[in-house]
């Protein structure tokens, strides 16, 4: 800026100072010119005045000084008399020479051009005498001139002392300038680096000294600005360094990609994870990790702008990692949880639970055979009663293990063979199971829409043989329970509802839990195991089908399966 300022400025007052002193040149010039054109004017009438006819011309036309050239111009033109040793008798015809011609005409004027005769410039003015010759009236005309040279050789001889005006001003101007520009452009250097201090983080608000009215409100703005600047860069500095210890500290590892697939942000706990350096900041994800299933699986999320959930092995350890598109932006976070230990604990007690049920279902299938055999043989009535609580405990217990090792089996599924299945035979199926319970407490039955589901036969089975029994046994006797198909717009569901005893809101969001019950006593009353929902629960889970529940005390209940 200061280089241009100043440039600028010395073309400007240069060119100035260059236009002043022609134009000046030519007024003085002009000046001359008239002063010069007065001169001949006065001449031309003062030699007019002491013109006399008896006098010699030679003598009249000779009786000049310097460079002025007096001439004697007959009414005819010729030339009677000349003050330049010229031989008048061969002179041009001087009557249509435009100053004689005003003279005759009596409007006399000065002319400036060129002269044939002397070959240079002069200026011309003719006055024309009358005179008496020999008793008649006749005229003559008397002109004077001057060499325009004249002129030229006074402003040449001035022009030197013009030319070191000129330098002299031309140099005080660029002094001036650069004092000048100097001085504008010190203020905006103080801003400068005001600014710079900023980007630093340490502005620096002391005043910027002499300056302008103007400039001094721009750097009071910019003060203000600026520090409120910096007091939010303080702020984001602190917090940035409170998040940078939260992450480095957390054992989850965290990191961030932008929409190139090139991080941006990465925890100590991913590089301990990967064994990458910490400059790996603005590097693409493959310098992270070359496992094809991290880094594919966070392309696929950056490009269909998804959430994502998927395990990766890692050195021997299980990491699942869980991907987002953070709203807003065009970053995309991914967290890396260590789950080895979650995953052989749970597999352990999976283990454990199949095992423990598989070990207890033999004894207890036993039990039932024995206590079979001793209903066949029995005699005494008065031990009947022990031997039917015998029994229902011991179906009550062989219906829980059963139970267990479906949600165990449900645990560890990790792919399905699916078929189509029409569900409303699957409604009948189930019906028919349960009718004795429909009977017993003359419940009104009704299943009805139609559509086919592609799902495994044994689990389609269970899902509506839980849910049905459930509403059978929590209806009231004289109940309705209803199995409703639908296939439409809406996509295809199956609506299970009855209007028995309802759950109450509060019990509403762990009904699905294992074990989980409203009324203890009543559920023990009404049978059951208290995992028949949570088995539902995992085999929408297993198919990725939505489930939802409406419920109100005193009114019913509906459960809603949509599947995908």
């Amino acid at each position: 800026m200061k280089k241009q300022l100043f440039l600028y400025t010395i073309i400007i007052v240069f060119t100035g100072l260059v236009v002043f002193f022609g134009v000046s040149i030519y007024i003085t010039r002009n000046n001359y010119l008239k002063i010069a054109k007065d001169e001949v004017i006065e001449i031309a009438q003062v030699y007019a005045g002491f013109y006399d006819e008896e006098k010699p011309l030679s003598d009249f036309v000779h009786n000049t000084t310097g460079q002025t050239r007096i001439t004697v111009v007959a009414p005819d033109g010729t030339v009677l008399a000349d003050s330049r040793p010229l031989d008048t008798e061969t002179m041009e015809n001087h009557i249509y020479r435009p100053e004689i011609q005003n003279a005759l005409k009596g409007t006399p004027q000065t002319h400036v051009r060129f002269s044939d005769t002397l070959g240079i410039d002069l200026i011309y003015y003719a006055v024309k005498v009358d005179i008496f010759d020999g008793g008649e009236e006749s005229y003559v005309f008397v002109r004077a001139s001057v060499p325009v040279g004249q002129i030229d050789e006074y402003l040449t001889s001035s022009l030197p002392l013009l030319i070191i005006i000129l330098i002299f001003l031309s140099v005080l101007s660029f002094i001036f300038i650069k004092q000048m520009a100097n001085r504008i452009t010190k203020p905006f250097n103080s801003i400068e680096q005001k600014l710079r201090s900023l980007s630093d983080g340490a502005y620096d608000d002391e005043p910027i000294g002499e300056s302008y009215e103007e400039i001094d409100r721009i750097t009071q703005g910019i003060d203000e600005i600026a520090l409120i600047l910096q007091n939010s860069i303080d702020t984001i500095s602190d917090e940035r360094s409170k998040l940078n210890y939260i992450l480095d500290n957390i054992d989850e590892g965290l990191f961030t990609v932008d929409k190139n697939g090139n991080i941006v942000l990465i925890n100590k706990s991913v590089l301990k994870t990967f064994n990458a350096p910490r400059d790996i900041i603005g590097k693409d994800i493959i310098y992270l990790s070359g496992d094809k299933s991290l880094t594919e699986g966070v392309r696929d999320c950056i490009i269909s702008e998804k959430s994502a959930v998927f395990e990766i092995i890692n050195n021997g350890k299980i990491l699942l990692v869980t991907v987002k598109r953070l709203p807003d932006t065009d970053l995309t976070m991914a967290v890396l949880s260590d789950v080895t230990e979650n995953r052989e604990s749970s597999k352990r007690r999976e283990e454990f639970f199949a095992n423990a049920s598989h070990e207890l279902k033999t004894p207890l299938t036993a039990i039932k055979c024995f206590n079979e055999l001793t209903v066949i043989n029995n005699k005494d009535e008065k031990i009947n009663k022990y031997v039917d609580g015998i029994t229902r405990e011991t179906e009550r217990m062989l219906l829980l293990i059963g139970d267990m090792l479906k949600l165990s089996e449900l645990d560890y599924s990790k792919s399905v063979a699916p078929s189509t299945i029409w569900l409303p035979s699957v409604n009948n199926e189930v019906r028919d199971s349960v009718s004795a319970i429909i009977d017993e407490k003359s419940i009104v039955f009704e299943s009805c829409g139609d559509c086919m589901v592609t799902v495994e036969q044994r689990h389609i089975y269970e899902l509506v043989k839980n849910l049905i029994e459930n509403a059978v046994r929590y209806t009231n006797n004289g109940g309705k329970v209803t199995a409703v198909i639908g296939n439409d717009k809406k996509g295809k569901r199956l609506i299970v509802s009855d209007n028995g005893i309802g759950i109450p809101a509060e019990d509403q969001s762990r009904i699905f839990e294992r074990f989980y019950r409203v009324e203890k006593s009543r559920s023990e009353q009404n049978g059951g195991t208290g995992l028949g929902l949570s088995i539902v629960k995992h085999i929408c889970v297993l198919y990725d089908w939505k489930l939802s529940l409406k419920s109100k005390v005193g009114v019913g209940t509906e459960v809603i399966i949509k599947f995908s």
